[in-house]
C-alpha cells in the first residue's frame, strides 16, 4: 500500500495549503490532522467504552489496549470524511455525520510528532459480533465502564497505548459533558 500524503496545518489546524508524506510529516514534525472516534454506551446508569487490543503487528503500541479508532486524514480528504472511513474500515460500521457527536480537539505536541487529534464520539448500539475487523488492526474488543479503564491505567499502564493514557482524562470530561 502507498504511504499516504497528509495536509499540513498551523498549530492551530488551519490549512497551510502543503502536504507531505506522512513520513516526512513524522520525521520534521509537521502538523497535521487525525481523526478519531470513540464508540460508548450506557450501561445500567454508567457510561462504557468499547476498547480494543490492537494489533501484535502494529509499528506503535502492538499488544497494547486503545479506546479510540481512527487515523490520519488524508491530503484532500475532511476530517468528518476520515472519522467515517475509519470507523467503516477499522470496526465495519457504516454511519451517517449525523449520528456521531463533535469532541474537543487535543493537541500533541512531540518532537517528531505533531498531531491535532479531532474526537468525535458514536453511539453504538449494536452487538459486538456485529463489528468485523478485515484490516488486522485489532485483535479483541470488550466494553469497559469508565471508571474501570480508569482504575486499569493507574494499575496496569503498560497493557495501554500511550496515547489512550495521555488523553484520557480530556477524554473522559469531554465525553460526560457531551453526552448528558
Amino acid at each position: 500500500m502507498p504511504e499516504e500524503y497528509l495536509d499540513i496545518v498551523d498549530e492551530n489546524g488551519n490549512l497551510t495549503g502543503e502536504k507531505e508524506l506522512r513520513s516526512v510529516c513524522h520525521e520534521k514534525g509537521l502538523w497535521h490532522n487525525v481523526a478519531v472516534a470513540y464508540f460508548y454506551r450506557i450501561k445500567n446508569n454508567k457510561l462504557e467504552l468499547l476498547v480494543h487490543l490492537r494489533s501484535k503487528f502494529k509499528e506503535q503500541n502492538p499488544n497494547k489496549w486503545s479506546m479510540r479508532f481512527g487515523g490520519h486524514v488524508e491530503a484532500g480528504s475532511t476530517i468528518e470524511e476520515t472519522v467515517i472511513k475509519e470507523i467503516w474500515e477499522e470496526a465495519g460500521v457504516k454511519i451517517l455525520l449525523e449520528e456521531i457527536i463533535t469532541g474537543a480537539k487535543s493537541f500533541y505536541d512531540g518532537e517528531n510528532n505533531k498531531e491535532i487529534g479531532n474526537s468525535y464520539y458514536y453511539n453504538f448500539k449494536g452487538d459486538l459480533r456485529d463489528l468485523t475487523f478485515n484490516d488486522g488492526e485489532v485483535q479483541e474488543v470488550k466494553w469497559m465502564n469508565i471508571d474501570d479503564i480508569e482504575k486499569s491505567m493507574r494499575n496496569d499502564s503498560n497493557i495501554w497505548d500511550s496515547q489512550s493514557i495521555n488523553r484520557f482524562l480530556i477524554r473522559k470530561n469531554d465525553i460526560l459533558s457531551k453526552i448528558k
